[in-house]
């Protein structure tokens, strides 16, 4: 160290070029430096020799413990077939002795089964020759007190069948292509509607009795249904309400809007105002 901060001091004054001179250092110090070096690898040697004899020991223990483990396994193992063959000795007696109770119960149930039912034969048999002592007893007397019947004259009264209810058909609609557009319909024999189609299937229809009504289409029907619809029936593919209140019941409701959404679904007005005029003339006429 000596040395090295005498060459730093040099260098810092300027003369790194020339030749370190050792006038300043001491012999002593760097004698008992080396001496301290030795030392030290002289522990150093021994550590190492000590570091080589513990990893002998480490590998030696690590045999142990595997030994020691493999050793606990086959104990745990002898342990748990020692344990089922101590289950299994205390299952087969209880077993044993479960069916020889289920035996001794069946046996007797048997046994007292058949008694029972050799006395149920038997008092059968009794009540049938006493019944048939009686019932001769009793058809002598008969035959003895027996008078001529007196047969009852069967009065034939007409009765008065009510006439069978006519069967009431609902009026079909006829079924068309065209969609979001009212149109009249004249049926033959029948009075005349107006209805209107949308891209779903169903129809709005309107009759003679200016009230509207809704043809839902059965592949469309919702489940929760408004309360202003009411059922009426089911014709064709389709089932009826009447849309008894509410948007969509009255004349104004088409006029006055583009288009009205009834059970979740729309329908136009489109040419309404026209064949609701023409519908009411020709109901009106009778036509």
């Amino acid at each position: 160290m000596q040395l090295i901060s005498h060459a730093y001091n040099e260098i810092l004054c300027g003369n790194g070029n020339n030749l370190c001179k050792l006038t300043n250092v001491n012999h002593e110090k760097i004698l008992l430096a080396k001496k301290y070096a030795q030392k030290l690898k002289q522990e150093l040697e021994l550590q190492q020799i000590k570091n080589v004899e513990l990893e002998k020991k480490v590998l030696e223990l690590r045999k142990k413990l595997d030994h020691q483990s493999s050793e606990n396994k086959r104990l745990t193992e002898t342990l748990e077939s020692e344990q089922r063959k101590n289950i299994v000795c205390t299952v087969i007696p209880y077993e044993n002795k479960m069916r020889k109770k289920r035996y001794r119960i069946i046996k007797y149930g048997l046994f007292i089964c058949s008694v029972a039912f050799n006395i149920g034969l038997a008092v059968a048999a009794i009540t049938l020759l006493n019944s048939n002592d009686t019932e001769s007893v009793i058809s002598k007397r008969e035959n003895r007190l027996i008078e001529p019947p007196v047969v009852a004259q069967k009065v034939v009264s007409e009765e008065l069948i009510p006439p069978k209810q006519e069967l009431t058909t609902h009026r079909p609609i006829e079924l068309t292509r065209v969609v979001g557009e009212w149109t009249l319909f004249q049926p033959i024999d029948q009075p005349p509607y107006i209805a209107i189609r949308n891209q779903a299937g169903s129809y709005i229809v309107q009759r003679c009795d200016l009230h509207f009504y809704y043809y839902v289409n059965m592949t469309q029907q919702r489940t929760a249904l408004p309360a202003n619809l009411r059922f009426m029936y089911q014709q064709q593919n389709f089932l009826v309400y009447n849309i008894a209140y509410g948007i969509g019941s009255e004349r104004d409701h088409w006029v006055n809007s583009q288009s009205i959404k009834i059970n979740r679904e729309y329908f136009s007005n489109t040419s309404f105002l026209n064949t609701n005029k023409i519908l009411q003339q020709r109901c009106d006429s009778g036509l």
